[in-house]
């Protein structure tokens, strides 16, 4: 499954806001969805649960619905970041293609994302950058820790309020992304060893290049005790390395998701 699922599924519903200030929001909510089992796949997990709500902003740190960002360094319009990403575990028992293989296990990403500020910065209400991210992933089930490579690429970032007032916020965000993924990385969601081929799923090896691309579109609304917001997010991965793999059913995949939260604890910092 996609990486960026794992912010919206353990973070998705945290707000969308910026402020100088430190501050901390706490509260509880309930998260839906609609994900593919990994991007290519020809199945899908529908997703109704409690979920927590965390969102915190301050000067070194920002976690939201999106991403977990550190401030890393910043110079005029070009800023360095530390981003996270995470993709849901898989059980293959529950993916025809996939039936007989290991299971996917949560994978985890980190790692610097170089952005230069077109309009506003990080913190701004408006913002619109082009960025460069590289994450090293890691695979785990809790109980062991496995190495899966690379994912990078160049993305585009735009988010920009819709209610001119700031209580309650009403904003959008577009964000686009082409992927480029290493071998390791790319093998782990769609290589086939020689003792998982079948007659209707050939051994199949991935070489490092191009993943994809994605376009993501997302709305919050936000006020001192509520949160709601939503995602759709289209994936495309005709022409990428992993296109020929037995494992990809499409060329797309469309996830959405929809959140809704009360804050019931908030601290504003100095």
């Amino acid at each position: 499954m996609n990486k960026d699922f794992l912010i919206y599924l353990l973070f998705a519903l945290f707000s969308c806001g910026s402020s100088a200030a430190s501050k901390l929001e706490l509260g509880g909510g309930v998260f839906m969805a609609d994900i593919p089992h990994y991007l290519g796949s020809d199945q899908s997990e529908q997703y109704l649960m409690p979920v927590p709500y965390i969102r915190y902003q301050s000067d070194e740190l920002d976690v939201d619905r999106n991403s977990f960002t550190g401030y890393l360094w910043q110079r005029g319009n070009l800023h360095l970041d530390l981003s996270a990403g995470v993709s849901l575990a898989v059980e293959s028992r529950d993916n025809r293609a996939r039936e007989g293989m290991d299971d996917l296990d949560w994978v985890f990403e980190l790692g610097p994302s170089l952005n230069y500020y077109l309009v506003g910065t990080a913190k701004a209400a408006k913002q619109f950058y082009i960025g460069l991210f590289t994450r090293k992933a890691m695979a785990t089930d809790f109980s062991s820790i496995t190495n899966v490579g690379w994912h990078y690429g160049p993305s585009v970032y735009f988010e920009t309020p819709l209610l001119t007032y700031t209580d309650p916020k009403l904003t959008a965000s577009i964000r686009a992304k082409v992927n480029f993924a290493d071998d390791r990385y790319l093998n782990y969601y769609y290589g086939i060893a020689p003792q998982d081929s079948r007659a209707q799923r050939n051994e199949f090896n991935n070489q490092s290049g191009y993943a994809g691309a994605d376009l993501s579109f997302g709305i919050n609304f936000d006020t001192k005790k509520y949160w709601l917001g939503g995602f759709v997010k289209y994936h495309h991965l005709a022409d990428s390395k992993q296109q020929q793999s037995p494992l990809v059913k499409k060329n797309s995949n469309v996830s959405f998701g929809f959140g809704i939260a009360w804050k019931f604890y908030t601290q504003q910092g100095n």
